[in-house]
């Protein structure tokens, strides 16, 4: 129940803001979560993102663990591709564990909602998504994999749909390589280097 309300807190601020059309995760770059985090306490990050138009977005994130789920603030800048001007963006993502795989289910999922902002022109961006996928360990635990999707609804004004699509990739003794790509109401790449706190 603090799950649902939760979300639907966020939806509610979202149908408030009133802001222009969305165009992709919390600062309008295409990159997505795992259903289950990598990382122990904390963890920093560097993403290189392609949200399509000739945009290219560079961002610094950094994730810290509570409890069972965690927290992602992120800020950097994003240009407007061709002939649109750049943006400052910031943002902060919760990701919160809703299923445990099972006999029954094989996939871990959670709950993804955060609230991000483009700085120029003001628009303020709120999506909300489920995270479906699962870790495999591999080379008794030196190489891990998890594929991932992740559909989710972004609110700005209106609302739009956007199907994450990810895998990371984990080497023991190496930063965690993330990759995204995206598609429906917003398409695009993402490429990001994580490493442990």
């Amino acid at each position: 129940m603090a799950t649902l309300g939760a979300a639907l807190l966020f939806a509610g601020l979202a149908s408030a803001l009133g802001a222009e059309h969305a165009s992709a995760q919390a600062t309008g770059l295409p990159t997505f979560f795992a259903p289950t985090r990598a990382f122990g306490s904390s963890e920093l990050g560097v993403s290189l993102s392609r949200p399509g138009g000739g945009a290219t977005g560079l961002e610094g994130r950094f994730s810290a663990a509570l409890n069972r789920a965690d927290f992602s603030l992120r800020a950097g800048y994003a240009d407007g591709g061709g002939s649109n001007g750049g943006s400052a963006v910031a943002g902060a993502e919760v990701r919160l564990p809703v299923l445990g795989r099972s006999p029954t289910f094989p996939l871990d999922g959670a709950l993804i909602f955060g609230v991000g902002r483009s700085f120029d022109p003001g628009q303020t961006i709120v999506p909300i998504g489920l995270s479906l996928g699962r870790r495999l360990e591999l080379d008794r635990g030196a190489l891990h994999l998890t594929p991932y999707v992740q559909p989710t609804v972004i609110f700005a004004g209106s609302s739009d749909f956007v199907f994450g699509l990810g895998v990371d990739v984990g080497v023991r003794g190496l930063p965690d390589v993330r990759v995204n790509w995206a598609a429906g109401d917003m398409d695009g790449f993402s490429v990001s280097l994580f490493w442990p706190g």
